[in-house]
């Protein structure tokens, strides 16, 4: 059986972040740049591979250069 998953590093930093904004939507939450920031910071938690921990990291970066 093909585990046919996508990684965020599969991705771009934009479908990334648009997953992310469909998650906190899904969830009832209110979406604001606080909002995105602690769900990327939560990932940046959870996460041990290092390619995704960058591709998160970079989201995050662009976010606080808004």
């Amino acid at each position: 059986m093909e585990n046919n998953v996508t990684t965020p590093s599969d991705i771009s930093e934009e479908e990334a972040l648009g997953r992310i904004v469909g998650e906190i939507l899904s969830a009832g939450k209110t979406l604001s740049r606080k909002t995105l920031c602690f769900e990327l910071l939560k990932k940046l938690d959870e996460t041990e591979e290092s390619s995704v921990k960058m591709h998160y990291s970079n989201i995050f970066k662009k976010l606080l250069s808004c």
